[in-house]
């Protein structure tokens, strides 16, 4: 991390990345409740989809940086 100069997170803050980005990236919900590990689908919905357009925006254009 230091190498890229990117910012340390914790492995909540990482998942949390993780499921913004894929929401970014138009995956089903149902997807990334599996891969998250929650045990049903209104985990994911109630935590990540207050998400707008704009969010998802500012999301994958963070990862566009790294390149």
């Amino acid at each position: 991390m230091k190498r890229f100069n990117l910012p340390l997170l914790t492995f909540h803050g990482l998942r949390q990345t993780y499921a913004s980005y894929m929401i970014s990236k138009n995956v089903h919900f149902k997807i990334i409740q599996e891969q998250l590990g929650h045990t049903n689908i209104k985990q994911p919905l109630n935590t990540y989809s207050h998400l707008t357009e704009q969010d998802k925006i500012k999301a994958s254009d963070l990862f566009d940086e790294i390149l």
